[in-house]
């Protein structure tokens, strides 16, 4: 099986803004995560994704949302806020995938 693709830059600013959203919150990672548990009767394993040891897919992303009340356009906002180089400009196009995959 082939390696993902890791862009830095995205797995560190997505694992801010999760951090951010449980600080919101103002709760503890592990009772919130079990509380979804008890509502939705799946375990997010959230607290993975507070570090950058991680590749989100796009379903877990809807699911962490859906716990934080946030859509997910909010959410990316909140991500490009973190970090400017994932906003897209066309001089900086390609770079980040670029650079991912080189150090794959």
């Amino acid at each position: 099986m082939r390696k993902q693709i890791k862009i830095p830059e995205l797995t560190e600013a997505i694992s801010e803004v999760i951090k951010d959203l449980y600080k919101e919150k103002g709760t503890a990672v592990l009772d919130e995560n079990n509380q979804y548990f008890n509502e939705i009767g799946k375990n997010l394993g959230l607290e993975r994704y507070t570090s950058t040891e991680h590749n989100v897919t796009c379903s877990k992303l809807f699911a962490i949302c859906d716990f934080f009340e946030i859509s997910m356009s909010e959410f990316f906002i909140k991500v490009e806020e973190k970090n400017q180089l994932l906003k897209f400009d066309k001089q900086r196009q390609g770079e980040l995938v670029k650079k991912a995959y080189r150090n794959m």
